[in-house]
């Protein structure tokens, strides 16, 4: 049923890069203590933050999702006087400084560790590399960065909702130029947007 008999074939995973490959392999000190606290690096990179309705009951303590899962993801960079949040990390622009705030969220964390997940993402992660060609094209705090809802990459099945592989997914604009379903990520402001988890 889940294959349709055999007719879907999904292609193999790669293999993760160095160093995530080692620390996944739980065959060293360094790796088991990145497994025994791995939510918590993973915490560290995020993105953006959980958000739901939550329903609460008073006679059982449950948590009930109601409705629709999605991520707050809030702007690319922080007022002046604010620290840096989820997404706004991967833009401090020193090394060490974003060392520091990762590390701040979790005092158990390993710096060494923390250094080489952030060297990969930094390196690999197509999103970071994206938004932070964005910021540069973004002369002021008036631009936006809208990632059509309605767009396709070309050649996917149009009801795919894996992010897409090809860099031409977003737009750097001025104004209000954008439609009611699609994701708009200000270069600086305080608000936070609902992305839902089927968003394509």
């Amino acid at each position: 049923m889940y294959c349709a008999g055999g007719k879907i074939k999904l292609p193999q995973l790669d293999a993760p890069s160095e160093p995530l490959k080692t620390l996944l392999a739980g065959s060293t000190v360094e790796s088991k203590h990145f497994l025994s606290n791995i939510r918590k690096y993973n915490s560290s990179f995020q993105m953006t933050s959980f958000g739901a309705e939550i329903m609460t009951a008073l006679f059982m303590p449950t948590f009930k999702i109601k409705r629709q899962i999605y991520h707050k993801a809030g702007s690319l960079l922080p007022f002046s006087d604010s620290d840096h949040k989820f997404l706004q990390m991967y833009f401090i622009g020193d090394d060490r400084d974003e060392v520091d705030a990762r590390c701040g969220i979790h005092t158990s964390l390993r710096r060494s560790i923390i250094s080489q997940l952030q060297e990969l993402l930094h390196e690999r992660n197509n999103l970071v590399r994206l938004f932070k060609t964005a910021i540069d094209m973004m002369p002021s705090d008036t631009h936006k960065i809208i990632i059509h809802a309605d767009k396709t990459p070309a050649g996917e099945h149009v009801r795919r909702y894996n992010a897409p592989t090809i860099d031409e997914v977003a737009i750097v604009i001025v104004g209000d130029q954008f439609q009611p379903r699609d994701i708009v990520h200000h270069r600086r402001n305080n608000q936070l947007i609902n992305v839902a988890e089927t968003h394509r």
